[in-house]
């Protein structure tokens, strides 16, 4: 067919597909398709309704295969697509090639256009997601003489510990109540090892993390049940990856929240203040490790964070008497009377 039919008949191709993915029919898009003369973007949308058939099969690997061979006979008219790098980019991601999805993920994003936000965003996730992981991969945790130094800590000022879980060379350790301290302490090993920059002259800085938790928390590790001992989790795998320095006020946002069952979307790192100075800190290889404690936000409490000082967030906890040491799930909203920051 000439250009001119080739235009209307890509037009009421694409109104077929958009019609089937209403109706989210991919299969039905892959044969329409897979039976269509296709040019440079119709090959896109045919690796695009392959990425998103193998996202919903438990064997996706022939289909990405296929998107593969696609991208390959393209593969000069896509050099500096986005769209096209950006789906060379989150085949080798779903493969496990991490190193070489960021360069195509980089590629994409050079030749990205803000005009379409929505490719622009999925770029951009991707990217952050990938270097996130590679950081993660590059962690090494503790030694084992400053893990053992950190415990010897955590015995003499918070008491007897029980190993929890391990990931991403950290471990957790629960403390259980105590007769001064009448609730669970979940306290980190390991992530001091990413140690920071002191300001002008100070010592090197490290943090571990800190948890408490009510003294009848039941613990099921295993169980999705127990999203707090998840949001500790998640959090860590953040401070991790994170470029930022990591210190008290420090505060972090995930959009989706950290449980259907909450409406915790935000944490901040506080003091720990049921506990001496000397307590929350302790020299090790020159550098100062704080322990810092974990405060979930409400969505309120996060954009109140946003605005204003750690402290001023803290002193409407107290104005509302609302409790941060043991983290009770079902707490007030410090913020839920304020009208305006």
């Amino acid at each position: 067919m000439d250009s001119k039919d080739f235009i209307e008949y890509k037009k009421d191709l694409l109104e077929k597909i958009d019609a089937l993915y209403q109706s989210q029919e991919l299969f039905k898009v892959i044969n329409l398709l897979e039976n269509s003369e296709l040019d440079f973007d119709l090959c896109n949308e045919l690796v695009r309704a392959y990425i998103n058939a193998a996202n919903k099969t438990s064997d996706p690997y022939s289909l990405f295969e296929k998107a593969n061979l696609l991208l390959d006979r393209f593969s000069l008219e896509g050099k500096d697509n986005p769209k096209h790098q950006f789906y060379r980019g989150y085949i080798l991601f779903k493969q496990g090639l991490i190193e070489d999805s960021k360069i195509r993920f980089e590629r994409a994003l050079k030749f990205a256009s803000v005009s379409d936000s929505k490719l622009f965003e999925q770029i951009t996730t991707m990217l952050s997601n990938v270097n996130a992981m590679i950081e993660r991969a590059a962690f090494k945790g503790q030694s084992e003489e400053h893990r053992k130094l950190i415990l010897e800590h955590v015995k003499k000022n918070f008491g007897e510990y029980q190993h929890l879980c391990s990931f991403d060379n950290v471990d957790i350790f629960r403390i259980p109540p105590t007769k001064e301290h009448d609730y669970n302490l979940l306290v980190s090993v390991g992530l001091s090892a990413k140690v920071m920059k002191g300001k002008s002259g100070s010592a090197d800085e490290c943090v571990e993390l800190c948890f408490a938790l009510p003294s009848d928390y039941k613990f099921n590790p295993d169980s999705k049940s127990n999203f707090e001992v998840f949001l500790m989790i998640e959090v860590i795998k953040h401070l991790i990856a994170t470029r930022d320095n990591i210190g008290f006020g420090y505060y972090l946002e995930k959009e989706s929240g950290f449980s259907s069952r909450t409406a915790f979307n935000g944490a901040m790192l506080v003091g720990m203040g049921d506990y001496e100075k000397e307590q929350q800190t302790m020299i090790l290889d020159g550098a100062e490790l704080s322990f810092l404690e974990l405060l979930p936000l409400r969505p309120m409490e996060l954009n109140f964070r946003k605005a204003h000082s750690a402290v001023e967030l803290l002193n409407l906890f107290k104005e509302k008497l609302v409790m941060i040491t043991p983290f009770i799930s079902t707490r007030d909203d410090v913020c839920n009377v304020v009208a305006k920051m």
